[in-house]
């Protein structure tokens, strides 16, 4: 009957100790996700204010509708549209490996 109860008592233990280590390892997967999130976010927004920059740097947008930056790792797009002799872009930025995506729209 002591070498049974020995032999359950240390499968409960070991039971435990892999449910403890499982939920270790899951926190710490997502912690790492979060902050690769938060550095594509981040990422991303220096590229749409980078995009913005460019936009208000340029001389004339009479002859420009779309412009599009090539990058491995986001997709970096400006719509420009003419209302009115006023013109509104449309600036968006997209990460291609995460659901990361940043807005903006200004007007010129």
């Amino acid at each position: 009957m002591k070498k049974s109860f020995t032999l359950f008592s240390t499968l409960i233990l070991i039971l435990l100790f892999s449910l403890l280590a499982v939920k270790i390892f899951e926190t710490k997967n997502i912690t790492s996700i979060n902050i690769l999130k938060q550095y594509n976010y981040i990422q991303a927004k220096n590229h749409l204010r980078f995009l913005e920059e460019y936009i208000k740097s340029m001389e004339s947008l009479e002859m420009v509708d779309k412009i599009q930056i090539k990058n491995d790792n986001f997709e970096i797009l400006a719509l420009i549209k003419k209302e009115d002799e006023k013109f509104t872009a449309f600036l968006s930025v997209k990460a291609l490996d995460y659901k990361v995506r940043v807005f903006k729209k200004i007007e010129l």
